[in-house]
């Protein structure tokens, strides 16, 4: 953008001269001293990309928030074949960790590759397709997600349809996806317990009701006790009845929450951002006999008093970040951007494929391709727009007829 906006305004200065007034053939040096200093700040290679995906599915019809955090097997397939040819290589995040702490380079093209949440297909495909293309990632399991044990689910090792898609992982194969070993794919470290959110103010931003209380699961799985793995079965709310005040809220290890018609101290924050960190490291210890040492933040956001907190427990780092894992930024915190498909609104996998290219060359420091990003989202924007149209003609005549 810079670059774009220096370059028409010499042009528009260039139009500007009245001709004889000044030999326009004076502003291409400045142009090409624009173009140079320019250029600079649009390629500042070192950024190591983590990319993130959540849900790798053939049907992800039971998860409301699909859309946007759900990508399909053979998307995951294409998009581990294109960092090959790309030249990147992935890197376990332990290991990358280890390498900024001691002040080790790391090589050019190196990639670390996120799984959040612990879904069943995490199992089913994610990690199947990691296998076949040879490459590691991190695992992200919330400890109240956890399934019970059963037999080990078909995955795409075993037959191209396997017969479940919904559901999060078990224990059993929690720890089979972290047993060391040559088919090991998933270094599994903790999301926090519930990925609830918490009430940040006194105001209403909307009620529950038997439409939307999917949307807003993080109210009942602040209200339910125990495992929360088959919440989605419910075909009304199960523990937070509709009708009840939607307040606003932020992630729960963000922020203090506001209850009892007052903000919890900083003391009462620390507290409860402490108890969630210690007990991930106890049950981590527990389960899966290793102490975990990387922490992701629930829907990547913290604090500084919560990254404090995490250092103090004994996490050598955590996500959330906001700059792009180079050289010279902080070596306890991982900075990430989603992976997902659909980036212009709609199905095109050669679009998909240059707007993931797009995201990777990004981080990596080669700012020239976000002018692609910023065209899907513009593309994805309208598309949402023209939508939408015909959805609220619809509210609009059954409000007229109610």
């Amino acid at each position: 953008m810079i670059w774009a906006c220096g370059v028409a305004a010499i042009l528009l200065f260039w139009l500007a001269v009245p001709a004889g007034a000044w030999p326009r053939w004076s502003v291409l040096p400045a142009l090409a001293g624009w173009l140079w200093i320019a250029d600079g700040w649009m390629r500042r290679p070192g950024g190591v990309p983590c990319l993130t995906w959540h849900s790798v599915s053939a049907d992800a019809s039971w998860l409301p928030w699909a859309s946007e955090t759900s990508v399909r097997p053979e998307t995951l397939d294409r998009q581990l074949a294109l960092l090959r040819q790309m030249g990147c290589t992935a890197m376990d995040s332990a290991t990358f960790i280890r390498r900024r702490r001691a002040g080790d380079p790391v090589p050019a093209g190196t990639v670390l590759l996120h799984f959040d949440d612990g879904y069943l297909d995490n199992w089913v495909a994610a990690a199947p397709i990691l296998r076949r293309h040879g490459m590691c990632a991190t695992l992200f399991v919330s400890l109240e997600f956890a399934a019970p044990e059963r037999p080990a689910p078909q995955s795409l090792d075993d037959t191209p349809w396997p017969s479940r898609w919904d559901g999060y992982l078990s224990w059993g194969e929690i720890r089979a996806l972290d047993q060391p070993g040559p088919d090991k794919v998933f270094d599994v470290q903790p999301h926090g317990i519930n990925h609830i959110r918490v009430p940040v103010g006194p105001h209403a931003v909307g009620r529950l009701t038997r439409g939307n209380w999917k949307r807003h699961a993080w109210m009942q799985w602040a209200a339910m006790r125990g495992s929360k793995h088959d919440w989605y079965r419910a075909e009304k709310p199960p523990a937070v009845p509709a009708g009840t005040a939607i307040p606003e809220s932020d992630a729960a290890l963000a922020a203090p929450a506001f209850t009892g018609g007052r903000f919890e101290s900083e003391a009462e924050y620390a507290a409860r951002v402490g108890a969630e960190l210690a007990r991930c490291r106890t049950e981590f210890k527990a389960r899966l006999g290793k102490v975990p040492d990387l922490f992701c933040w629930p829907q990547n956001r913290t604090s500084g008093l919560a990254r404090r907190i995490a250092a103090e427990e004994g996490y050598l780092a955590s996500t959330a970040g906001n700059g792009s894992n180079r050289e010279g930024e902080d070596p306890a915190v991982i900075s990430r951007v989603h992976a997902g498909e659909n980036a212009a609104g709609f199905r095109s996998a050669r679009l998909d494929a240059w707007h993931f290219r797009a995201t990777v060359r990004c981080f990596q420091g080669n700012h020239y391709w976000y002018l692609l990003i910023l065209a899907a989202s513009l593309s994805k924007a309208l598309h949402k727009r023209l939508n939408l149209r015909p959805q609220r003609r619809q509210q609009r005549r059954g409000a007229r007829t109610a």
